[in-house]
């Protein structure tokens, strides 16, 4: 139990909220209470007390003094003394403890008489701070300028019996409606900053990826390799171009998207793989960043491949286009990171049985007829190739997907690093759900090695050739990638 005859805490920390990126904390700074857990209210600056006229007049009174004596302690004029005791004004908090300190009397006398309401403040501002414990984490002052002349203070949304205490214990007046309500008072404000100290940790600190620091290390244009690939396959671009976002499932992805813009631009996300509303998928946000919007458009032309819902497919080729230009003057390495974050994203590895014989196929989904060329041109100059496939049900243009099913591709592919690990497959999926994508690849591959020697396997069907597949993959029965770019070219 708490002593409640010294109730002051030796320290206190509570997290007010937290979002994806922070957590914010409030905490009780040093030397803010009395020895009997009162605070140190003399410490805020420009403090007035109403009602302090009888004990001021019963202190002179019992000390056998005039009006004049205490006017002399504090300098102030002798009729002034005589409006405290009358209560027409106001009384500067810090005359009252200097005078009650003349006469060897403890300020936590003032204090218990501020408690008991004897004595008031503006804003009836708390004395014990056990009074204020379980919800001074609703309150704080905002960070605006003092030079503003604006003292707001933020009060964050909370149950109804927490509301009911803090108008209670504030005096006052307000109606919460929303996530968070702003109160202007002075008072209020200079108590908060005073006794306590509001401060954020960092949730997520990049580094998050080895890969990434390496590459901005090796001055690998992280724009033209990650960031734009990046929005052109699962970002968008605000309408007011105020805010862009990644989205998706796997995280190791949101993982490189931050860590590209922390080293190109030195910014943290205003969210981080955070799930939408509906709880379908997850997003990482950056808002008010222009400079990312214009690199973007100015590089890439657009991050938007497809028409809006609603919006007619003239409409939207009227507005700029995207492209994949910026990688055309870039340098290999950035060009093959760009290539698989557009596999890794939008790609998918399977297994088919094409005119009888079982190929490993790579796919990409692309509809945009601009962006598919140049996408497999930027395949073909790794010797990956793949061919346009179409169906005008499927798509606005009538172009779903690129493809490759020849296994010098696949192995060209998986010299350039293959798809990122990490990335796990979709439930979309009806065989291979939650396998890294890499990993399937290599499953895959297994299975054609084996496939050659032992040709029953291929008159397997399609379902249990992935069953084969899971077993090899579950059994880690695979080899590491240069081993079957070794064997299998």
């Amino acid at each position: 139990m708490r002593n409640e005859e010294n109730p002051q805490p030796k320290t206190f920390k509570a997290l007010r909220y937290e979002t994806s990126v922070w957590k914010y904390f409030v905490e009780l700074k040093e030397n803010s209470l009395t020895s009997k857990g009162y605070f140190d209210l003399v410490n805020v600056p420009d403090l007035y007390v109403i009602g302090a006229g009888r004990f001021l007049r019963n202190l002179r009174v019992n000390n056998d003094l005039r009006q004049k004596d205490i006017a002399e302690i504090v300098n102030v004029a002798h009729s002034q003394v005589s409006q405290w005791e009358k209560d027409i004004y106001r009384m500067p908090l810090k005359s009252l403890v200097k005078i009650t300190e003349r006469f060897k009397l403890s300020r936590d006398a003032i204090y218990e008489a501020i408690d008991k309401r004897m004595i008031t403040t503006k804003t009836n501002l708390p004395v014990k701070f056990e009074r204020i414990r379980d919800i001074i984490k609703f309150l704080f002052p905002s960070s605006l300028p003092r030079s503003s002349h604006v003292w707001n203070v933020i009060l964050l949304k909370c149950p109804d019996k927490t509301l009911r205490k803090i108008k209670c214990v504030f005096n006052l007046n307000i109606h919460i409606e929303s996530r968070r309500t702003v109160v202007s008072s002075k008072e209020l404000h200079t108590f908060l900053t005073t006794f306590f100290r509001y401060t954020k940790v960092l949730k997520i600190r990049p580094p998050l990826t080895n890969e990434v620091k390496h590459w901005s290390e090796h001055y690998i244009d992280l724009k033209r390799a990650i960031i734009c690939p990046c929005l052109q396959t699962d970002g968008s671009i605000g309408q007011q171009k105020s805010r862009i976002r990644f989205f998706g499932k796997n995280k190791r992805l949101h993982d490189y998207f931050v860590d590209a813009i922390y080293y190109e631009y030195n910014l943290l996300p205003t969210s981080y793989f955070k799930l939408t509303i509906d709880d379908k998928t997850e997003y990482t946000t950056y808002k008010n960043k222009p400079e990312i919007v214009d690199d973007v458009m100015k590089l890439a032309g657009n991050s938007k491949t497809a028409p809006a819902h609603g919006q007619s497919i003239d409409e939207y080729l009227k507005e700029p286009q995207p492209h994949l230009k910026y990688l055309k003057n870039a340098s290999k390495t950035e060009q093959q990171i760009a290539l698989r974050i557009w596999a890794s994203t939008e790609g998918y590895i399977q297994i088919e049985r094409i005119k009888h014989c079982l190929r490993p196929c790579l796919g990409i989904s692309c509809a945009h007829p601009d962006l598919v060329k140049q996408l497999r041109q930027l395949a073909w100059n790794f010797e990956i190739h793949f061919t346009i496939q179409k169906d005008a049900k499927k798509t606005w243009s009538g172009i779903t997907k690129l493809v490759a099913t020849s296994m010098k591709s696949i192995l060209n592919f998986l010299k350039l690093g293959g798809f990122i690990k990490g990335i796990k497959i979709s439930s979309k999926s009806p065989y291979h759900e939650g396998i890294d994508k890499s990993t399937l690849l290599l499953g895959i591959l297994e299975f054609k090695k084996r496939e050659k020697k032992d040709r029953l396997l291929r008159k397997l069907s399609i379902k249990k050739i992935h069953s084969k597949i899971n077993e090899i993959i579950n059994n880690k029965e695979y080899r590491n990638e240069s081993y079957y770019i070794k064997h299998l070219s």
